[in-house]
């Protein structure tokens, strides 16, 4: 399990990342509520055992693709969702570095939001990274080692 210690923090951006419709309202439920429990990285293991089920059954409740990689009680914590927000129908991070341990969960998890043609684009040791999405499910590698 990642601690705020061991979780990186990440640069990322997003292109043509216009949420769809239908979808608008669990994704600005799950970014705000990710947001106000962000304090979970910063809590003891002991601390974090208990309250982790809960944020796995939110996360599973608003997300159907979170169902296909996790367990009712246990799955990876996508906090990076609590650092974007739905501005004009369009998903923009918040901050300028995102605690991100696995930046293809995420874009994978965000393509259940956001319509095709979007793309995320995080920063790692070896340069940026890039996914696109094709559709719900569907998201495939754009470059890596910093060929953006």
């Amino acid at each position: 399990m990642s601690t705020a210690a061991a979780l990186p923090l990440r640069r990322c951006y997003l292109v043509a990342a216009r949420v769809r419709a239908d979808r608008l309202a669990r994704l600005s439920e799950l970014s705000e509520r990710l947001f106000l429990r962000r304090a979970f990285l910063y809590l003891s293991a002991a601390d974090q055992q208990w309250q982790r089920p809960e944020l796995v059954q939110l996360l599973r409740r608003l997300s159907t693709l979170y169902c296909q990689c996790s367990t009712p009680f246990d799955g990876p914590m996508l906090f990076a969702l609590g650092y974007f927000r739905v501005h004009d129908g369009v998903l923009e991070p918040v901050a300028d570095r995102i605690p991100i341990d696995n930046p293809e969960l995420l874009a994978w998890v965000l393509s259940e939001f956001l319509e095709p043609g979007a793309q995320v684009w995080v920063e790692m040791d070896a340069g940026w990274c890039g996914w696109h999405i094709e559709g719900e499910g569907q998201v495939h590698p754009l470059a890596t080692n910093g060929n953006a």
